[in-house]
């Protein structure tokens, strides 16, 4: 005889059955996954004129207000919206940036998830955030995306300034993101004075230390490194040293001096007008 608890358990357990199995057919219905997010990495600046960035989906059966939002560096406002049936826009630091024509499927549902991004500089720099939502459901999935730019100068400069000491200066400029410098010899890393600045959107660096040349061999070797960790990028400079008194380093004119030899120039040159237009003159008068 089979018992009210035991009939009451197995009808407890149909009833579970079946409203999971009611859950797991909704989901599939209406469910939204983002699948795959391509966001490089890197770009080098310069290098392309375009950038794509995609973002691939599945969805269920019903879809209702499918909509495809791009966020730049958070969540609170979209820098690109795609309503399916709608026309895509672009906002914020991407108006005027976006090719809306750009289709990365066929599938109307899928049809401008994508963006290509032209006029492609540092400012766009920053982590990318991928939102795909129903009235019901939604996904996300973020990157991060760095524009490089290499340095447009590089110096690795000895100061003498006495007998006994130099400063050893390595300098960069113009790159992006913030490099990195550092000065070795061939035997250690020195513990050096870093500064960074920002001009115009890139990035100014200069690495120091000073020494003793009582510390140095003759010659010595001192070897500047520049990286950008975010690049996986890294140049470096060399330069010799040999310790001693100042003179034993070769004297660069200063600006003053430069200027002195110009104006000297300038005075030579007047001198010298004011000479032969005397003589054309006076020989015309004894003629």
């Amino acid at each position: 005889m089979v018992s009210c608890r035991s009939v009451k358990r197995v009808s407890t357990m149909h009833v579970c059955i079946t409203l999971l199995s009611l859950v797991t057919c909704f989901n599939g219905l209406h469910a939204i996954k983002i699948v795959k997010l391509v966001v490089p990495e890197i770009i080098q600046y310069g290098v392309q004129d375009s950038v794509i960035l995609d973002c691939d989906y599945t969805y269920g059966n019903k879809t209702p207000g499918l909509m495809v939002k791009w966020f730049f560096r958070s969540k609170t406002k979209p820098v690109y919206q795609w309503i399916v049936s709608q026309k895509p826009q672009d906002i914020g630091v991407l108006r005027g940036r976006v090719d809306l024509s750009y289709k990365a499927s066929d599938d109307p549902l899928k049809m401008y998830r994508a963006l290509r991004i032209v006029k492609l500089d540092t400012d766009i720099s920053g982590e990318y955030i991928c939102v795909v939502s129903t009235f019901i459901d939604e996904d996300f999935k973020s990157k991060h995306m760095t524009v490089f730019v290499p340095e447009t100068s590089f110096r690795l400069i000895q100061n003498k300034t006495d007998d006994d000491t130099v400063n050893v200066i390595c300098a960069a400029d113009g790159a992006f993101p913030a490099p990195n410098l550092t000065i070795a010899t061939p035997e250690k890393h020195l513990q050096v004075d870093h500064k960074v600045k920002v001009v115009n959107g890139r990035y100014s660096a200069v690495a120091s230390v000073t020494l003793n040349d009582a510390d140095l061999p003759s010659p010595a070797e001192f070897i500047c490194t520049l990286r950008i960790p975010q690049a996986k990028y890294a140049v470096r400079k060399e330069a010799i040293y040999y310790p001693g008194p100042i003179s034993t380093t070769p004297e660069m004119p200063t600006a003053a001096d430069m200027q002195f030899a110009a104006d000297s120039s300038t005075e030579l040159h007047i001198y010298t007008t004011l000479v032969i237009a005397l003589s054309a003159l006076a020989r015309i008068l004894i003629t």
